[in-house]
C-alpha cells in the first residue's frame, strides 16, 4: 500500500538519488514544544534558584533574603532570556533538533534536504514570537494549515521543514512492464532528464494508474504528457506506456548532470525518427 502522500516530500539530492521524507504535523511538533518548554524553563528555574542561594550566601544572613533578591535579579532575567531566545537556536543550530524533538523523533532540515545551519535557525526562531501572535500560537497554526509541509512563519522565512528522523527513505522506481519492445526502444530518446516534480508526479500516476477508469486513465496521462511532448517533440499512441517509457529511461539509463526545471522545458531534437512526429 503507498504511503499518504499529502504529507511526503520528494527530494532529490546532487547525486540524482530521490529521498522521500515524511514531514511532521502539528500535534507531533505542539507536543515537541510542550516538552522543549517545560525543559528550558525548569532548568531555568532551577538555575535561577542557585543564583539566588550563591547570592544568599554571599550576602550573609542579616537581610539576606532582601540583599540577595536585589543582587541576583539581573542575573535570573538573563537567565531566562538564554531560555527563551537561545535554548531552540542553540540545540536546532548544533543538531537540527531540540530535546523535546528528540523525544518525538523529529528534525528540522533545509527545504532540500541539507542540514539546517545558524542562519535558518537563528531566523525561525526569532520569527516564533510573531508566530505566537496573538496566543496561542494561532498565526503559526493558521499558516501551517495553508502550507504543503506545515511551514509557520519562521519555517517560511529561514526556508527550513520539520520532518520525521529516521523515516527517510529512497524511493523506489516503478517498474516497467510489459518490458520495452523493440519498436518502442527505437523511437525512445538516449537520455530522459526529468527533474524531481515531473518524476514524482510520473511515478505518482504509474502507481495509482490501475485504480483508475480507462477514461480517466488516458486523460490524466494526456496531461502529464502535455509539456514532455512539448519539449522531446514527439509521443507514443498510448500516453500511459510513453510515460511508462520515458520516467524507466529517466530512473534507469542514469544522468550527468542536473535535470531541468519543469517550468521551463527546453526543445529536444530526437536522433532517430519518432513514432510521431508534433506538426
Amino acid at each position: 500500500m503507498d504511503e499518504p502522500l499529502d504529507t511526503d516530500v520528494t527530494i532529490e539530492a546532487p547525486e540524482h538519488i530521490v529521498f522521500r521524507h515524511v514531514i511532521a504535523g502539528p500535534a507531533r511538533r505542539a507536543l515537541a514544544q510542550i516538552i522543549d518548554i517545560l525543559v528550558c524553563y525548569s532548568a531555568a528555574l532551577v538555575l535561577s534558584f542557585l543564583i539566588l542561594l550563591a547570592f544568599v550566601g554571599f550576602a550573609g544572613l542579616k537581610h539576606a533574603f532582601e540583599e540577595a533578591m536585589g543582587a541576583s535579579v539581573g542575573f535570573i532575567l538573563l537567565v531566562f532570556f538564554a531560555a527563551n531566545w537561545l535554548y531552540a537556536f542553540l540545540w536546532e543550530g548544533f543538531t537540527g533538533r531540540s530535546p523535546g524533538k528528540m523525544v518525538l523523533g523529529l528534525r528540522v532540515v533545509m527545504l532540500n534536504g541539507r542540514p539546517i545551519g545558524f542562519a535558518a535557525a537563528g531566523l525561525r526562531n526569532i520569527l516564533r514570537a510573531a508566530d505566537a501572535l496573538p496566543g496561542g500560537y494561532l498565526v503559526g497554526v493558521l499558516t501551517m494549515a495553508l502550507s504543503p509541509r506545515f511551514q509557520r512563519l519562521g519555517d517560511l522565512a529561514a526556508g527550513t521543514m520539520v520532518i520525521l528522523s529516521g523515516r527517510a527513505s529512497k524511493a523506489r522506481p516503478v517498474a516497467l512492464w510489459p518490458p520495452a519492445e523493440p519498436v518502442e526502444l527505437a523511437v525512445l530518446p538516449d537520455t530522459v532528464p526529468l527533474d524531481v516534480d515531473e518524476r514524482a508526479a510520473i511515478e505518482l500516476f504509474l502507481r495509482r494508474r490501475s485504480a483508475l477508469g480507462p477514461a480517466r486513465e488516458r486523460e490524466l496521462a494526456m496531461i502529464l504528457m502535455a509539456p514532455l511532448q512539448e519539449r522531446f517533440g514527439f509521443r507514443l499512441p498510448d500516453p500511459s506506456r510513453t510515460l511508462a517509457l520515458l520516467y524507466d529511461r529517466a530512473v534507469n539509463a542514469g544522468r550527468t548532470e542536473a535535470p531541468p526545471s519543469s517550468r521551463a522545458p527546453r526543445k529536444w531534437v530526437p536522433s532517430r525518427v519518432p513514432y510521431e512526429r508534433r506538426t
